[in-house]
């Protein structure tokens, strides 16, 4: 009997000391049990690197990074170069993973020789309690033009985008290909994770996609990369869009449907944190500073050319008098306007709350 591949789950972790160790718990308790769990501490100022020094104590499967700070892409690309396993998959401390999560997709990969499978995810908010899934049907590609297909059809459908690495599960030969030609994580805050993805897109030809819903997304009311306010959000999502266009003009050209959908997305991605009071209250600019910075993304030129492209509501409740005011001042580029209109909204609901 031959050998059981070794897969490695790579998990970088920043203060994530709350999670540990219960964030390990499903990983360490996969079905599948020929891991390396390999996680790399990103210069954390908690109690992080101890706690996970003793994990790896108790469990000889856990390998131990310790870097000095530099952000979630770096220690995404150490995580890539220091893994062993024949097969990689990333997740995050935050989450979690059912039980057989890697055997179902080291199976589905083993046995028809492919290269990455896609699955799906449930997201659980918990502020409201609300959970939903997401999936693709099953199906098995064997061209990079199947698999343009599929990514215009399917993950271009998804309501929650498809960006996340977590839903992704590789075969570590593929990856090494195109780390040797320079395909790595890029070094910015924020999504890095799905302009990774556009990067292996142009090159997978071998995969499939699994209806099962094998990843649950936490929404925490604050504290994770979903609900933290960061300053420089709003570059990482130029960044994204100007990545997303050129994939586009490299390998899709025609499909204006995809090239709505990535406009609509940039809206929605500018304008969560300068919406979101909740979000942006984190911040510690003053008035002055919030209209400077919102001035500076409603007169962005890719914003306003997709602002004048296309048109999505932008708040949770559309209908609502406050909701078609906000969304009104920001495809006018209307910041102080915008901005007063968001102020005395948020107001109002904090009275309605205090009756």
């Amino acid at each position: 009997m031959s050998q059981l591949p070794l897969v490695t789950i790579a998990i970088p972790v920043y203060n994530a000391q709350r999670f540990l160790p219960q964030g390990l718990d499903t990983v360490r308790n996969q079905t599948y049990q020929n891991l390396e769990i390999l996680i790399a501490d990103d210069g954390s100022s908690d109690s992080t690197a101890t706690l996970l020094d003793h994990l790896a104590e108790q469990d000889n499967r856990i390998r131990v990074i310790h870097l000095p700070h530099q952000g979630v892409g770096a220690t995404r690309n150490v995580l890539l170069e220091e893994a062993n396993g024949a097969y990689l998959y990333f997740c995050d401390i935050d989450d979690y993973i059912e039980s057989n999560l890697v055997e179902v997709n080291l199976a589905a990969l083993e046995e028809k020789e492919l290269d990455v499978s896609f699955f799906g995810l449930t997201f659980e908010f918990k502020a409201t309690g609300l959970i939903d899934s997401d999936a693709p049907s099953e199906q098995i590609i064997y061209s990079n033009e199947e698999f343009k297909q599929f990514y215009c059809n399917v993950l271009m459908n998804s309501p929650y985008g498809y960006g996340y690495l977590p839903t992704k599960f590789f075969r570590m030969s593929f990856l090494r290909t195109l780390l040797e030609q320079g395909v790595k994580f890029e070094k910015i805050p924020m999504h890095e994770d799905e302009i990774f993805n556009l990067a292996l897109f142009r090159h997978i030809t071998r995969a499939c996609s699994l209806s099962q819903t094998l990843y649950h997304y936490i929404i925490y009311s604050k504290g994770n990369s979903s609900t933290t306010f960061r300053p420089n959000a709003f570059e990482s999502s130029i960044s994204l869009f100007q990545h997303r266009i050129k994939l586009y003009n490299e390998w899709i050209k025609d499909n204006k449907k995809v090239l709505e959908s990535y406009r609509k997305q940039l809206l929605i991605a500018v304008s969560y944190p300068i919406i979101k009071y909740e979000y942006y209250s984190q911040s510690a600019e003053s008035f002055a500073q919030r209209l400077k910075t919102i001035s500076h993304i409603l007169n962005h030129p890719i914003v306003r050319e997709c602002a004048g492209q296309c048109y999505i509501p932008l708040c949770d409740h559309p209908n609502s008098f406050f909701s078609k005011l906000i969304d009104r001042n920001f495809y006018r580029n209307r910041p102080l306007m915008f901005l007063l209109s968001r102020n005395v909204r948020d107001l109002y609901r904090k009275l309605l709350k205090k009756q």
